[in-house]
């Protein structure tokens, strides 16, 4: 989920990384150091993608990020993807009408996991999915993501089957992240998008033409990652190897899709005192859906939390919630009387492409 409003979330990709020995291991213990939010996955897990091969080559590696991964397959574990790949991801990978692709939202940011392996052309089905998807998104914060790459100086070249994929992405997305080429390489923008190849995740490193006149910035000498911290309009981006050093820098600009949602809490005022109180009210713009409420009461450092019938005994930071009345002037109403204390109340809002807003009040009750 996103977080709040003036936090960033650290997105880390990679492929090419499901190996036997310690490479792998090595790198993913850099990006545990480092710090994460969510793990996209450029496929490849070697050397066909069994069961097996998952729990010894995957799971011991990358899969310490299981809960926080979104995945898209590589060719080494598409064979096997009915033993391997598809129990193994569930749903962490969605499936849209059997397809192996699907869109999240992160931080005011769409992401859309792309099947390179799968039928591509202009009038198949993931190209008219990606289609759709993309008309509910009118902004160009969107980041794709496959394992081939659609311009590669690597020795596997360009894949000029992905074009119909990529011409829909052109005006809608700023990047392609790829694996596939065991080396990193940031091309330059073709169409508005960046494509960036990061098949450095663990196997044995392949080189490519530095002669390139495409390339922008490239290493073939070191396993590494590509760190993205996003922001609204803007994500900034380091290739970051194993040893900690960085070889590549910069940011990427984007129109956002969304104005960032906005909540007021008008009743309690911050601050107040009260003799009883009967209701929480507010405010609030470009929300989508009900508005979060959570109610906590603290007397002598113990709390209890409002559960929309009554106060029940919880941690003091607690984030359980009720749902509000009503959207943009919402309501909730509180327990005929109100016992004694300190109360602490914060509303959150939910936006487009999963942003989010709060406000905290407190106010006592004598």
């Amino acid at each position: 989920m996103a977080p709040a409003a003036s936090a960033a979330t650290r997105v880390w990709a990679v492929g090419d990384g499901g190996v036997e020995g310690p490479a792998d291991d090595a790198l993913a213990s850099r990006v545990a150091r480092e710090g994460l939010d969510r793990l996209l996955y450029l496929g490849d897990v070697y050397e066909t993608g069994t069961a097996r091969e998952y729990a010894t080559n995957y799971a011991t590696s990358w899969g310490r990020f299981k809960r926080i991964t979104r995945p898209t397959p590589g060719n080494h574990e598409w064979d096997n993807r009915k033993e391997g790949y598809d129990p193994y991801w569930g749903s962490r990978a969605p499936r849209n009408g059997g397809g192996h692709y699907y869109s999240f939202n992160l931080d005011g940011w769409h992401f859309v996991s792309l099947n390179s392996h799968e039928d591509s052309g202009p009038d198949s089905p993931q190209a008219a999915w990606l289609a759709r998807d993309l008309k509910s998104y009118p902004g160009t914060c969107t980041i794709a993501f496959d394992h081939r790459p659609r311009y590669s100086a690597g020795g596997h070249g360009d894949a000029a089957d992905l074009e119909p994929l990529y011409s829909r992405l052109s005006g809608s997305s700023v990047a392609l992240l790829s694996g596939h080429e065991h080396n990193y390489q940031r091309l330059r923008p073709q169409r508005g998008i960046t494509q960036f190849v990061v098949g450095s995740g663990g196997r044995e490193l392949s080189e490519l033409d530095i002669s390139d006149p495409r390339l922008a910035a490239f290493d073939y000498r070191s396993h590494g990652a590509l760190e993205l911290v996003i922001r609204r309009g803007r994500a900034d981006y380091r290739f970051v190897r194993t040893d900690g050093s960085r070889r590549d820098a910069g940011s990427l600009r984007c129109r956002p899709h969304a104005r960032r949602p906005r909540v007021r809490i008008l009743s309690p005022g911050s601050g107040g005192l009260y003799g009883t109180l009967r209701s929480v009210s507010g405010r609030s713009g470009g929300a989508r859906g009900p508005i979060r409420l959570t109610v906590v009461r603290e007397v002598d450092g113990r709390c209890r939390v409002f559960d929309g019938r009554r106060f029940r005994r919880a941690s003091c930071r607690t984030r359980r919630w009720v749902r509000s009345v009503g959207v943009r002037r919402w309501r909730r109403r509180l327990p005929r009387a109100l016992a004694r204390g300190r109360y602490r109340v914060t509303a959150r809002a939910t936006g487009a492409v999963d942003q989010r807003a709060s406000s905290t009040v407190r106010f006592t009750v004598r």
